[in-house]
């Protein structure tokens, strides 16, 4: 196996997933029986894009010249877009914090409602392929959005094929979505809006709730993981090593609390 460089050539817009939390900003599973929760996949993904305000410049004058110059944060929040070939009416729902509802044989979502501006927090998690730039061989770039809230814009009608767009509100986060702290020693900082990172093979986040008893916590079928690509598991923000990794499942000897959220990192 490969080890990635932390350097690539990137392109496209592969696979977008979008997380319900829960109260304490873990993805938000609700099983208990060791069946994975794995997020919401965003149906045709097309395009992801960060808007990062420029930082204030300073210049102090004096002497009719500039005697430094010198930079203050930004004063805007950290925006994405993204656009979307499908339409999926449960995310919509996600999303606004409505209710898909069911009448009949048909569906049917409300949009822009009276909640706006009240919209639930979410988190993004996107990958696209890349090369590594040492090697030229395949890698995967992603990024992930700890904690956001997305405006959906529902797309008209005419001859061209419709494509929804998302416009995500970023917040700043002192967690990781998998719940660790970041700290000055581990990540040299306090807070972040995005993580990216690299991956050998294709990345993924699951999540699954603890009842006392359940030991056996099950990977998706079609997302099995790596040996040696699980890199972390975490059991409410607390780094944990199961006791027995396979390919479909972790085992954790000692069953997590009733209500305890388990996430992993890993590839497949």
């Amino acid at each position: 196996m490969g080890v990635v460089s932390g350097e690539f050539y990137s392109v496209g817009a592969r696979r977008a997933v979008i997380f319900a939390l829960d109260v304490n900003g873990y993805p938000a599973a609700t099983l208990s029986d060791g069946t994975p929760y794995e997020g919401t996949e965003v149906l045709g993904v097309k395009t992801f894009d960060l808007t990062v305000p420029g930082v204030r410049k300073i210049s102090h004058v004096g002497n009719d010249r500039v005697l430094a110059f010198d930079f203050l944060p930004a004063i805007e929040g950290v925006s994405a877009s993204m656009t979307v070939a499908g339409r999926d009416l449960g995310l919509d729902a996600l999303l606004q914090g409505v209710t898909k509802v069911t009448l009949g044989e048909s569906e049917f979502t409300p949009i822009l409602t009276d909640l706006q501006g009240y919209e639930p927090d979410v988190a993004v998690f996107i990958c696209q392929q890349a090369k590594d730039a040492a090697t030229r061989s395949r890698r995967y770039r992603f990024q992930i959005i700890p904690k956001s809230v997305i405006a959906v814009a529902p797309p008209g009608m005419n001859e061209n094929p419709a494509e929804s767009k998302y416009e995500i509100s970023i917040s700043p986060t002192t967690k990781h979505l998998w719940g660790h702290e970041f700290t000055v020693a581990h990540e040299g900082c306090l807070e972040a809006a995005v993580i990216e990172g690299m991956s050998e093979g294709r990345p993924n986040i699951i999540a699954w709730k603890g009842n006392a008893s359940e030991q056996h916590f099950n990977f998706p079928a079609s997302k099995q993981a790596i040996l040696g690509k699980v890199h972390a598991v975490f059991v409410n923000g607390t780094i944990l090593v199961p006791d027995v990794i396979a390919v479909d499942k972790i085992t954790i000897t000692a069953p997590p609390a009733d209500g305890a959220m388990i996430v992993c990192i890993y590839e497949y």
